[in-house]
């Protein structure tokens, strides 16, 4: 079940680490616990081989109908494996969902900081028959929650796309651009607030360092109000 030949004379501590946790994960599920508690189990771990291994646990405790409490700092294990995810700040639950609710939602600032979304912006929400109108230091934008006072907003990364077009627009210049094998990780500067976005390598005509790119978005699928 966990993918290991028959090797019952062989000395575990012979064993490669991706090998050594698979021993490790046969001998817990053995006894058939209630709950099966991991904590950091892939930590050690290379990332190609974590990664494989994570579609893997998952697959396994399902197959087992295995109820686990896994404890990882990794958001992307953490979605990959779990049906319901737990973030904890300082001790307290900071939000509950799942790995869908978690990233699409994030509940505070806090929230989308510790998921790496990092286009937070200070605002001043007042009411609408639609929603909010929203004004920040880069513009005014609708936004479909009900909001008034002192907010966040948050731009989502993934909601916006180079190039003219689009409700809204944003136009900066790029302060850094880092190469990640599928993506370029991009900063863009615009009007002294530094945004970040993640765009494919495969994208055509993506800007040098130094040019100035024009972003466009929908406000209402691309905007977030946060409070806290």
């Amino acid at each position: 079940m966990v993918g290991r030949p028959a090797r019952g004379e062989g000395d575990v501590t012979a064993l490669s680490g991706g090998e050594q946790q698979r021993v490790a994960l046969a001998r817990s599920l053995a006894p058939q616990p209630r709950l099966l508690m991991l904590d950091e189990p892939l930590g050690s771990l290379d990332r190609t081989l974590r990664e494989r291994l994570m579609g893997e646990l998952r697959q396994i405790l399902s197959q087992m109908g295995q109820t686990a409490l896994y404890v990882t700092h990794d958001q992307v294990e953490a979605f990959s494996v779990a049906d319901q995810v737990v973030v904890m700040q300082e001790g307290e639950v900071a939000q509950i969902g799942t790995p869908q609710e978690i990233y699409q939602h994030p509940n505070s600032p806090f929230m989308a900081r510790f998921l790496g979304l990092d286009n937070l912006l200070p605002g001043w929400a007042r009411e609408t028959p639609g929603g909010a109108l929203v004004s920040t230091a880069l513009g005014e934008w609708p936004v479909p929650q009900r909001a008034s006072g002192d907010v966040t907003l948050l731009l989502r990364p993934d909601e916006v796309q180079i190039g003219r077009g689009g409700k809204s627009q944003l136009q900066g210049v790029i302060v850094k651009r880092s190469f990640s094998g599928n993506t370029y990780r991009v900063t863009v500067d615009v009007q002294g607030t530094a945004l970040r976005f993640d765009f494919p390598a495969s994208i055509p005509n993506l800007p040098d360092q130094g040019q100035t790119i024009t972003l466009n978005f929908d406000p209402q699928s691309a905007l977030q109000v946060l409070v806290g």
